[in-house]
């Protein structure tokens, strides 16, 4: 059993660490308390958990813990060093609000896996379920702070891709899904393999069959830094409906802008339409996006149908790992078929005109559709 399991443990050891990491930094740390602000972490990718700690003078700082946990990953290659790195890279550009990193443990004794730790930003994410356009944070609010909301993280996904990586974060070029489409592409294939152990998924089969057969017709562009994961959820808003982090950097790469726009487009389109649930009147739908994006950009999208596929078939291939974990872990059963039958292989299906699969009874119970 490790510190993770064990609150009182993990307090400890946190706080043991803390300490020393302040004195490293040329302060006298003295006595930590250390308080947890969550459950002590547990996931399928890398893992996250808030937490404070006081000093001898009652000075209490928030900070959140973010930790590899290469056990049941959900994705290849997880690194929290080279996400650690790129917030390192961020912080040095004020117009991409990204969580200040303090420090980085790649030694695995501790916690039994490498983790940084950064500061605790402030404010709400929009979460729930089934969707965040029927509870949470994002449906609470006026349609006008709705809008505003949407327009900040449009104006923040677009800062991120004019953040010069070449310069501040350079080694971002030699990441596992190189700087072109067809090697992300590579690299995709790579996990998809590793995904489904030689399983059939007839859906993702297919689209990752359309995928391989059309990414040389493509417009070439020049790569730009990628969050990897844009979308509602990963971004904390302040009392001012404004963007105050985008966060969960896993992911990040560099690539095509069309990538990360046809990312947000899928968990938009999941959140609505996937579930047959109206949009929130402030948040704009598809064509408005791309409108706001490209206005505010100043570019043309090339071949976003083609990223809303690839967007579609990587999330449709997260569910049959997350299926596959929790199969292990006895929350399904042996025979669950959630990783052919969800709404992103549905969504998926529609798109390629193929089979729309039925929605399996376990998926539905997970997001509260049964």
């Amino acid at each position: 059993m490790s510190a993770l399991d064990q609150p009182d443990e993990l307090r400890a050891v946190l706080a043991s660490w803390v300490r020393s990491r302040v004195s490293d930094d040329g302060s006298d740390a003295g006595p930590l308390e250390c308080a947890l602000l969550g459950a002590p972490p547990s996931g399928n990718s890398n893992v996250t958990l808030p937490f404070a700690v006081t000093d001898r003078e009652g000075h209490r700082t928030e900070l959140v813990l973010r930790l590899q946990h290469p056990d049941n990953q959900i994705f290849l290659d997880a690194d929290v060093a080279r996400e650690f790195r790129l917030l390192q890279a961020l912080s040095t550009d004020a117009h991409v609000p990204a969580p200040t990193p303090r420090w980085l443990e790649t030694e695995p004794s501790l916690l039994g896996y490498p983790f940084f730790v950064m500061d605790r930003v402030a404010g709400d994410v929009p979460a729930g379920m089934p969707s965040i356009h029927v509870t949470g944070w994002l449906h609470e609010q006026s349609p006008e702070r709705q809008h505003l909301a949407v327009g900040s993280a449009i104006d923040a996904l677009v800062a991120v891709h004019r953040f010069d990586w070449q310069q501040h974060a350079p080694f971002l070029a030699g990441g596992a899904n190189g700087q072109t489409i067809a090697a992300r592409l590579d690299h995709l294939t790579t996990w998809y393999a590793w995904a489904t152990a030689g399983r059939p998924f007839p859906v993702t089969d297919a689209a990752l069959e359309y995928l391989r057969g059309t990414v040389r017709d493509l417009t070439p562009v020049a790569p730009r830094l990628l969050w990897g994961d844009p979308r509602l959820g990963n971004i904390m808003f302040g009392a001012d409906a404004k963007v105050a982090a985008l966060l969960d950097w896993e992911l990040a790469s560099v690539g095509p802008p069309a990538f990360d726009v046809a990312w947000w487009l899928a968990f938009e389109e999941f959140s609505t339409d996937g579930h047959g649930i109206e949009r929130l009147p402030g948040c704009p739908d598809a064509s408005e996006t791309i409108g706001w994006y490209e206005e505010r950009s100043g570019e043309t999208l090339a071949d976003l149908d083609w990223y809303l596929t690839l967007a579609a078939w990587e999330i449709t291939v997260t569910v049959i790992r997350m299926t596959d974990i929790a199969i292990a872990a006895g929350r399904l059963p042996p025979d669950s078929r959630m990783g052919h039958g969800n709404i992103t292989a549905q969504m998926l299906a529609r798109r390629l005109g193929l089979a729309v699969p039925e929605l399996d009874p376990d998926y539905a119970r997970r997001r509260n559709l049964a």
